[in-house]
């Protein structure tokens, strides 16, 4: 399955494995997907593992940010 044929159903269910435990993905616009993280230091492992892990879901257009309470990181469309 490439990410040109993923829904955001599929994409949410593929996260739910990669992400850790306690953060979650909403969509929020079409091209847009946030990801809540507990803390800071979970976020920041999730923003620092995203192009392995998330990018490579997302189709081109798309962007991911990943959130904290003391944490917030926004990537650039993807290519």
């Amino acid at each position: 399955m490439s990410a040109k044929n993923l829904t955001q159903d599929t994409l949410q269910l593929l996260l739910s494995f990669v992400l850790p435990a306690g953060c979650n993905l909403s969509a929020i616009s079409k091209s847009t997907y946030r990801i809540h993280c507990p803390n800071y230091d979970v976020a920041h492992k999730v923003w620092e593992n995203r192009v392995n892990c998330i990018c490579p879901l997302l189709k081109p257009g798309e962007v991911i940010e990943v959130v904290a309470s003391d944490y917030y990181a926004r990537s650039y469309p993807k290519t």
